[in-house]
């Protein structure tokens, strides 16, 4: 792979707060991770190592009821958006201050020191005011077509998108895109990083929230076993890398473990005489990595066809007695992939190879 898997950061479990079914805005301060539920109106602080879940606003629920949008600033005052409201309170009293509103529905925030940036799925774009006088300074195109969160990490602002299943990354002065990758989940609904102290890195947390099919065991109906959807709804850690040069992103990798066995029961009485049984290896990509191969039933040897590694079998003789099993198991490393292809890297093409077609369309 392009970077070893073990100078990632420490791994962190999935947070599942108890009770909650939409997590959307989500922001740490300190080691504790701050989760804005959007249906019940719940605003939780999780502890990251215990996953221990306390509710902040039990007295005033109901001014969050809707909200999707969370940030906290420098002064540790909670912004958040409902509706097509902006507000602002303290973490004490949580009593909503109003600074501003937006012609359509307002979904994520972030804040800085002197701006506050706004997203709307309805206009297309991000909203950004003074944070001093609530003016309205400028806007930037918002990627993507579904509702956005937002939260910022230096010079980038990162946008979930609910719809289209991706994160991005944008300059914060221009709004340019500078890469997106897929989220390992559907429905990503907002977004935040979290320094670790053992590495020093950056771990980007998502929150993710649908609604997910199952089979409901019904004793009272005629048909016991009904289809039926449930929420779902938590917040994952999202490891990334993007490499500028071959321009595509890596995102949330996998260990797979895959076996592909063969039996030998022949149907006729025959016998055959040095036979060499070849099954192709998992193709290594961008995306792909074979970490270990191991023989299944019988030994093989390897060779690489047309760049392919591929097992070869080989048996002095076969005949209607004989029984095997063969084949071969492989761990392979998978990650989630996204090419930032613009349409000026498609101009000046050159043409495809003369055997580009009878290669394509051969039924392999």
């Amino acid at each position: 792979m392009i970077f070893d898997p073990a100078s990632l950061p420490s791994h962190r479990q999935t947070i599942r707060p108890i009770s909650a079914t939409a997590l959307h805005g989500i922001v740490f301060q300190d080691d504790k991770l701050i989760a804005i539920d959007a249906k019940n109106g719940y605003l939780y602080q999780i502890a990251l190592d215990t996953g221990h879940t306390t509710v902040l606003n039990s007295h005033r629920w109901q001014e969050f009821v809707g909200t999707t949008g969370l940030a906290i600033d420098d002064q540790n005052n909670l912004w958040f958006t409902t509706r097509e409201n902006l507000y602002c309170c303290t973490l004490e009293d949580f009593t909503p201050k109003f600074f501003t509103r937006l012609p359509y529905t307002a979904n994520g925030v972030a804040v800085t020191a002197n701006t506050i940036y706004v997203t709307c799925q309805r206009s297309g774009q991000i909203f950004i005011f003074d944070r001093q006088s609530g003016q309205e300074i400028t806007r930037l195109y918002a990627p993507g077509i579904g509702i956005e969160n937002i939260t910022i990490r230096g010079e980038e602002l990162w946008l979930t998108d609910t719809l289209e299943q991706t994160v991005y990354c944008l300059d914060r002065a221009t709004g340019e895109q500078l890469f997106s990758m897929i989220t390992p989940f559907e429905s990503p609904t907002g977004l935040a990083f979290y320094r670790d102290a053992n590495s020093g890195k950056d771990i980007l947390y998502v929150a993710y929230a649908f609604q997910e099919p199952f089979i409901r065991d019904n004793p009272n109906s005629e048909q016991v076993y009904e289809l039926s959807y449930r929420p779902r709804t938590f917040v994952h850690p999202l490891y990334f890398h993007y490499d500028p040069a071959k321009k595509y992103a890596l995102s949330n990798g996998y260990l797979i473990e895959l076996s592909y066995v063969e039996e030998l029961e022949p149907l006729y009485n025959i016998e055959l005489k040095d036979v060499e049984w070849r099954i192709a290896l998992p193709l290594e990509t961008p995306r792909q990595k074979i970490r270990s191969v191991e023989a299944v039933g019988l030994p093989f040897t390897e060779e690489i066809q047309d760049g392919q590694r591929v097992a070869v079998f080989k048996f002095k003789q076969i005949t209607a007695k004989q029984r095997h099993i063969f084949g071969w198991k492989v761990v392979l490393e998978v990650w989630g992939i996204k090419y930032q292809i613009t349409p000026k890297d498609c101009e000046d093409l050159p043409p495809l190879p003369a055997d580009f077609p009878d290669r394509y369309l051969i039924d392999n």
